[in-house]
């Protein structure tokens, strides 16, 4: 047996994203060594839906694992062990060969808006609620193979096994087929008050219980790398692969929010807020979604927006060409929209939280000659804060009262996003330090499965502090609590107004 000699001992995460793959090296006391990512693509065949070739994902993890361990000074055999993390909902069928039979469907397609309203006349509130503690949403796993069964029944019947991305690629890494709570939570086929497959929602899919892949703790070690995937990766073959998480629940884990009365809000291309639990909990009226965390005696409530940064990124693609995010945040700082009486529905792509309507559309309330670039983008930027503070509102019913909340996600380049949070959530805000949270959460999970540390609290602790908080501007306050009124009635009020996707 070969005697490995460990002269720099370190941890690989890997972040499967649903623009880019991202991979970062650690070391065994938690401080961040190199980080390097690749970026894919995504297809639209028809108008709503979203597709990705799941060989896209092995091909970035090559690139992508690579030069991180290049950056690191890193060689093979010092890696301990391997974790990922990835997009969730997205649904990958693969044959007995383990083989992907058709691209995958993403999480932010809308294809299944008609199954999500059959399932949900046939399963009823009361018991979706009790079976899989979600609301029922386009994109998720359930919908998505619902669609794929009404409409291309040769692949429904030739699938083997229905997978998570992340599961897919640590299949390609280890040939071992698997997942865990977090990310099959995920899928409307678990129930995540029990952490186990739900019987009922399985047999209204018409799946088999084997067609799902078996359940392992999020830090449990998995298998060895093949030799074949360590020879693309440029590591050791048998480097222990840790099961991993879901993209939400790793980046938690990441940014050290692991325990009940933290609470995290995420403003990236989508936006999310996440509050740890020691309990499963879910709301009644199912406008929350209830998922597992990587850590085997915590759940926590999410609340999900579908196009938060991505709204500021429309705006500039196809109104304000030639801008910069910043320049638009520039712009911004120095205008009223809400105040003003310009107001944005951020609903580009349907919305999740706090209505649960693929739907949904976006659209400009208030805007005159006298409104320009700076004020619109204002307006894009307010709108996005004022859904998410309908999400801080509903984590409030279900008793989530945080006395600040921790920002992170990409939003905290520019201060006015911090700012907006603070005033428009009257709370101080904590921006992250670390804004690629869910490839460090993944290592840190390797480094739980390996005992390189004892405890989640243990590599939890080894997070950069947050920086300096961001104190709410009282007068700001006042005057967003009159605007964020307002911008409660005007989507029951629009929705009320015919238009082709209501009525189609």
């Amino acid at each position: 047996m070969d005697i490995i000699i460990c002269m720099n001992p370190c941890l690989l995460g890997i972040d499967l994203g649903t623009s880019s793959l991202k991979a970062a090296v650690l070391d065994t006391n938690g401080r961040l060594l190199a980080a390097a990512g690749q970026e894919y693509g995504i297809t639209s065949p028809h108008p709503g839906w979203a597709e990705q070739d799941p060989a896209l994902w092995y091909q970035a993890a090559r690139v992508a694992v690579r030069q991180a361990m290049q950056q690191s000074g890193a060689c093979a055999s010092d890696v301990l062990a391997v974790s990922l993390a990835g997009q969730m909902h997205t649904l990958v069928c693969v044959d007995s060969s383990g083989h992907p039979l058709r691209s995958a469907i993403l999480w932010a397609d809308q294809r299944s808006a008609p199954q999500v309203d059959v399932l949900c006349r046939q399963i009823g509130s009361e018991n979706l609620a009790a079976w899989a503690g979600n609301p029922l949403a386009a994109g998720f796993t359930l919908p998505s193979w619902m669609w794929l069964r009404d409409n291309d029944p040769e692949i429904a019947r030739r699938t083997r096994w229905l997978l998570q991305p992340k599961d897919y690629l640590r299949y390609r890494l280890t040939g071992e087929i698997g997942t865990e709570p977090s990310d099959a939570s995920a899928t409307l086929l678990f129930d995540p008050h029990d952490r186990a497959w739900s019987w009922p929602l399985l047999e209204i899919a018409g799946l088999s219980p084997d067609q799902l892949p078996p359940l392992h703790a999020s830090a449990g070690i998995c298998a060895g790398l093949t030799r074949q995937a360590a020879a693309d990766l440029g590591l050791r073959a048998g480097t222990p692969v840790i099961f991993g998480g879901s993209d939400q629940a790793v980046q938690a884990l990441g940014q050290g929010v692991i325990e009940p009365g933290q609470v995290s809000s995420t403003i990236g291309s989508g936006g999310q807020w996440f509050a740890p639990l020691a309990q499963p909990e879910h709301d009644a009226q199912l406008r929350l979604h209830l998922f597992c965390h990587v850590l085997p005696e915590r759940w926590h409530l999410e609340a999900a927006m579908l196009t938060a940064g991505l709204a500021l990124r429309w705006l500039r693609n196809n109104l304000l060409p030639g801008s910069t995010y910043g320049e638009l945040a520039d712009a911004a700082a120095g205008a009223q929209a809400a105040v003003d009486g310009l107001f944005f529905l951020p609903y580009l792509a349907g919305e999740r939280t706090p209505h649960m309507d693929p739907t949904a559309t976006a659209a400009f309330i208030g805007l005159t000659l006298r409104h320009g670039r700076a004020a619109m983008a204002r307006a894009v930027m307010e709108g996005v804060v004022f859904a998410m503070r309908q999400g801080l509102d509903l984590l409030g019913d279900l008793g989530v009262h945080p006395a600040n909340v921790l920002a992170c996600g990409g939003s905290n380049r520019h201060p006015l996003w911090l700012q907006l949070q603070a005033d428009i959530y009257g709370l101080p805000v904590l921006p992250a330090a670390d804004l690629e949270a869910a490839a460090r959460g993944a290592a840190l999970l390797a480094g739980v499965g390996v005992g390189v540390f004892d405890s989640f609290s243990a590599a939890a602790r080894t997070v950069p502090a947050p920086l300096a908080a961001i104190e709410p501007n009282p007068a700001a306050v006042e005057q967003y609590a009159v605007a964020y009124r307002r911008f409660k009635q005007l989507y029951p009020a629009l929705k009320t107004v015919d238009s082709p996707l209501h009525s189609a």
